[in-house]
């Protein structure tokens, strides 16, 4: 399920790298909904995963940066402002290079917590 990315770290990063790639290729090359599309998926996906997480009440620590990340509060608004910034940024300025960076941010985001995953199930 990709809505529990610390039980399928690879299938998740996968289909975040699928995304990112058509966002981006499709947003230079095709139209300008590609990165759209993705974007709005990134809101849908960080809005129900931040909801699962508050429904198990994990509690997590402070000791690095992908720590406080996993925070739902701290995850959910910092994703969100960069996705909606990303679509205001698409829509009135046309941006597709600035949407590319956050699509691209969100890419390594999702690395970040891959590798995180993956040492912690070892």
């Amino acid at each position: 399920m990709i809505y529990s990315p610390s039980e399928t770290p690879g299938e998740v990063f996968s289909l975040i790298t699928a995304l990112v790639i058509a966002g981006i290729v499709g947003g230079y090359f095709a139209h300008i909904y590609f990165p759209l599309l993705v974007l709005l998926f990134w809101i849908q996906y960080t809005m129900v995963l931040s909801f699962f997480q508050f429904k198990k009440k994990h509690k997590y620590g402070y000791s690095s940066f992908t720590e406080i990340l996993l925070h739902p509060q701290i995850r959910f608004f910092l994703y969100e402002f960069k996705a909606i910034t990303g679509i205001i940024l698409l829509f009135l300025y046309g941006m597709n290079y600035v949407v590319a960076g956050i699509l691209v941010a969100w890419w390594l985001f999702s690395l970040n917590f891959y590798i995180y995953y993956k040492k912690k199930s070892k």
